[in-house]
């Protein structure tokens, strides 16, 4: 409901604020996922391709070119008010994120899938 409504209704720095915050979350999770493993498990198709997709130098830098252009939309363009919503909308994005992982691992650990 939160990106459909940001999507249809919000600004460019409020989009660009959710869609940063899930490839952010996604390259953390691809890194560590090919840090633990030291490498991917290429036996698994739905796996490797999924973490190959979120983890590498050119994931990285579509994060870090998001980042780039929240920042310039927010220096150029964004109001103190407009900043603090975009704020908030991070953090209200990491804990949806938060609690997207924490479903998914818990319905694995309990074989709920």
């Amino acid at each position: 409901d939160l990106m459909t409504s940001v999507a249809h209704n919000g600004t460019l720095g409020e989009m660009l604020t959710i869609l940063l915050v899930c490839e952010w979350s996604y390259l953390s999770w691809g890194q560590r996922v090919v840090g633990d493993a030291g490498g991917i498990n290429r036996d698994n198709f739905v796996t490797y391709e999924w973490v190959d997709l979120h983890s590498g130098v050119f994931f990285e830098g579509v994060v870090l070119y998001l980042r780039a252009l929240l920042d310039q939309e927010a220096a150029k363009f964004m109001t103190d008010e407009e900043k603090e919503t975009c704020k908030k909308l991070f953090l209200n994005t990491v804990q949806l994120e938060e609690e997207f992982f924490e479903h998914a691992y818990n319905s694995t650990n309990s074989n709920s899938l």
